[in-house]
Order: C-alpha cells, then structure tokens, then sequence
C-alpha cells in the first residue's frame, strides 16, 4: 500500500474519531480545533503531491482516468469464462490475447499519465507497480510480458499465443497476489485523487463527509 493512500487513512481514520468526540462534546473549542487541524493537514499533504492547480489538477484527473480503465481492464482478465471453452467447442483463446493486450495497453497509459505528473504521486504508485511485476517477473516472461527500462509492459505476442492458459490464469485471476497487487494500486490512486479533488474544491465539509 502506497504512502499516498496511508496518509488519506490516517487522516480518514482521525476525522472519525475525532468527529465521534464532536458529536458527543458539541461545540467543543478544543476538538473543534483538532478537526480543523487534520483537515488543513491533510489539505498541505496533498497540495505537496501538486494538487491545487488547475493545470496540475488536469494532470491528476488523467491519472484517475488511466487507473480506473487499468482496473476495469484487469477485472476483464479475472473473469472465470475467460479461461473456459464454451460448451460443445474447442477452447480459442483469442479473446484471452485480446484482453491481455488492452490490459498493458491500459498499464502503459497509466505508466505514461503518472510519468506526465512526476513527483510523489508518480514515484510511489510506479514503484508499487514495479514491485508487483517483479514478484511474477519469471511468471510473467513465461508468458512474454517483459517489463522494460522505462517501467512500461511489452509483450511477445508469439510467446503469448503459445503460453498454457493455466499459466496465464494463475497471473491474473482475481485470487491471484498479482491482480490483487495491481488493483489495489488502482484503486489507490482513484480514491486518493478523488478524495483530494473534492476536498479542493469544497465538497467536503469539517468532518470530512463528502456533501451532495
């Protein structure tokens, strides 16, 4: 988990707390204090990652987006069906190399939107995917996904279309450490620019409840 998405808990999990003690010590100076203190915080923590901006903010609303199609793209891959043959015919496993290619195509994306930004934001979630791909770096090769210098997926579409769909499938069924890795990653960067966006913007009230 990346230090971005640990310093959003930390600060999720303080505003409940301390909104708890709120509610039972209305009006509070003190606590009310310490609410505000939190918030403004957390607000500094994320206008150091480059949130505030419009331009800036631009940025940050590609990576959402890039993220959000990596898991939507990776989701596809955990599909049960996808391994199978339908009923009565021989298993094509064309559907399977189609998926896996939208997947990197959406992780270089994500890559490239994360490279545009830089600082923090771009050196914690990139090193998160690193980190994921080297722990199935040898699954991975086995099945021609190579990890190249610039942090980005190519793949060996032969080597692909030769690989043994079971190997391929304990890479990326949703059980699998590596899909869990990636997607938490994923799901990191949307609620951490989600959240900050909002809270930029005023959509958050003291206790850090997002207002409708």
């Amino acid at each position: 988990m990346s230090s971005i998405n640990n310093s959003y808990e930390y600060y999720q999990s303080n505003q409940g707390l301390l909104s708890m003690l709120n509610k039972s010590k209305k009006g509070n100076p003190l606590i009310n204090q310490l609410l505000e203190k939190n918030e403004l915080e957390y607000q500094r923590k994320m206008e150091s990652f480059g949130f505030g901006s419009t331009k800036g903010n631009d940025k940050y609303k590609k990576v959402e987006t890039a993220a959000n199609n990596l898991g939507d793209a990776l989701a596809s891959l955990g599909k049960e069906d996808l391994y199978k043959a339908e009923s009565g015919k021989e298993y094509d496993n064309s559907v399977l190399i189609k998926n896996i290619n939208n997947y990197v195509a959406a992780y270089n994306s994500t890559i490239s939107a994360l490279d545009n930004c830089g600082g923090s934001l771009k050196n914690s979630f990139s090193t998160e995917f690193v980190e994921a791909y080297k722990e199935k770096a040898d699954a991975l090769n086995k099945i021609g996904i190579i990890l190249s210098a610039d942090g980005k997926l190519s793949v060996d579409q032969d080597k692909l279309k030769a690989a043994k769909v079971d190997d391929i499938k304990n890479i990326f069924n949703s059980a699998s450490a590596y899909y869990k890795s990636i997607m938490s990653s994923t799901s990191s960067i949307d609620t951490i620019i989600n959240k900050a966006l909002a809270m930029k913007s005023g959509t958050y009230n003291a206790n850090g409840i997002m207002l409708n």
